[in-house]
């Protein structure tokens, strides 16, 4: 069994560092057109919006590194972070003066399917965003128990 921090053809790691969260953003949207997805801006900047605030959540409360990895099912692009912390990530309650907590917020709001499950490691924290494929001849790399987008 690969380690979850090694990297694999869609996957890498960020390092505990807020700002590797950047370079993240950057790889998730290169690792998208790896997969053969055109992504329109809208799309992209979901990705992007997204991506930071997952990866910035692993690297803040796990406090060490997160690893990345990007998949497409032919509906779906998911994105998986996986770090070391066991607490799962829950959409929390803020008020209108708390300067953090709306992430997951954020993620909720804008993608098409999320959530976070216990792993051997600590947990897995991803999100699904529906998108378009580029053409018949498309690469598909699936991921599994998900035939399609979760709704």
């Amino acid at each position: 069994m690969p380690h979850p921090l090694t990297e694999s053809p869609y996957a890498f790691t960020v390092p505990c560092s807020l700002a590797a969260v950047s370079t993240a953003r950057t790889r998730v949207v290169d690792r998208a057109a790896e997969l053969g997805l055109e992504l329109d801006d809208e799309l992209t900047y979901d990705l992007q919006l997204l991506t930071s605030e997952v990866v910035t959540n692993a690297v803040t409360h796990a406090q060490a590194a997160c690893a990345v990895s990007v998949q497409w099912n032919g509906e779906c692009l998911r994105l998986e972070v996986t770090d070391m912390a066991p607490a799962l990530a829950l959409a929390s309650q803020t008020s209108s003066l708390d300067e953090n907590g709306r992430g997951l917020l954020l993620v909720n709001a804008l993608a098409t399917a999320w959530g976070s499950e216990p792993c051997a490691t600590g947990k897995k924290t991803w999100f699904e965003l529906a998108v378009p494929p580029a053409g018949p001849s498309s690469r598909v790399t699936r991921f599994a128990d998900s035939p399609a987008c979760r709704t």
